[in-house]
Formats: structure tokens, C-alpha cells, sequence
């Protein structure tokens, strides 16, 4: 997927994202207008969390994993992705296009395992290993209910930053 994107895909993801975030809007305002302050607060607090993870990827210099990530829901119709980023402000650049390469192929193993008509929950979780100089990402599914032929799937993957 590297290289620059031609607008089409650009519109695409614009128009994805907003319209989940539109749908999140109006779940608010029924909220309020129902007088359920709580669960109204509660849903903006989800999505200020969100944009805190989405600062920190956006934040890694990886410009076709960012992609990525933000076109993950509607490039996978069963499979739906939340992220954790557990480093802010290092530069992924030199390892973008391999972080990209690997994580197609963890979704390579998890649609040739899972039911397509079931939608399965993943969460991609991206750290700091010991070494300074690897990064580890790791997607699985979100929650230990939801399997996969009858085990669940964890992918693990390193990748030197250095190199």
C-alpha cells in the first residue's frame, strides 16, 4: 500500500471517518435530548480517548501504517480494529512500509481462520520492547469470548528499528 495515495482513497477515508463520527454525535444528542447526561459524557470521553491514541499514531512518522490503521474498518467488512500506542513521538519511518507488510499478513492469518460472517473485534497493541532499537506489535482479539477455529488468534511481531 505505499506510495502516495490517490484522492479517491483519500475521500474514501475522510468519508468513513466521518461518518462514524457523525453517528457518535447523534448517539450523544439523543443522549441529552433523553436528559442521560451520563451516558452523553460518557460516549465524548470514549472519543477523547480515541483522539489521544490518535495523536500518538499519528505522532510515529509512519505515514502508509497510519493509513493503514485509519482504512483497517472499512478495508475488512468482519473485522473491526481498536489501537493502543504505547510510544509517543518516535520515529517509525525507516520501518514504515515492513510494519505495513507484516501486519497484512497477520490479517492474511485471521481471514483464513475466521467465519465471514461474523464480525470479530481486534486490538493492535504498539510498544517499546526492551531493546531500544525493536518495536513490537501485536494484534489479537479483543476479547477472550470471540475465537477463531476454536482457539484464539494472538500475533506477535518485532521489528528492528534500526537497520
Amino acid at each position: 500500500m505505499g506510495g502516495i495515495m490517490v484522492e479517491k482513497d483519500v475521500v474514501q477515508a475522510l468519508q468513513h471517518y466521518r461518518h462514524d463520527l457523525m453517528n457518535d454525535l447523534q448517539i450523544v444528542q439523543g443522549y441529552l435530548s433523553m436528559g442521560k447526561a451520563d451516558k452523553a459524557e460518557a460516549k465524548v470521553k470514549e472519543w477523547m480517548e480515541y483522539f489521544n491514541e490518535e495523536r500518538k499514531l499519528m505522532s510515529l512518522k509512519a505515514p502508509s501504517f497510519i493509513l493503514w490503521v485509519i482504512q483497517f474498518n472499512s478495508r475488512y467488512e468482519n473485522f473491526r480494529l481498536s489501537y493502543t500506542i504505547h510510544t509517543e513521538n518516535k520515529d517509525l519511518q525507516k520501518i514504515d512500509e515492513k510494519l505495513v507488510e507484516q501486519c497484512n499478513h497477520i490479517m492474511e492469518d485471521f481471514i483464513n481462520t475466521s467465519n465471514d460472517q461474523e464480525l470479530y473485534n481486534l486490538k493492535l497493541k504498539l510498544s517499546l520492547t526492551e531493546n531500544p532499537s525493536k518495536i513490537n506489535v501485536r494484534i489479537c482479539l479483543d476479547h477472550e469470548k470471540e475465537n477463531i477455529n476454536s482457539g484464539n488468534m494472538d500475533e506477535n511481531i518485532e521489528i528492528m528499528l534500526i537497520g
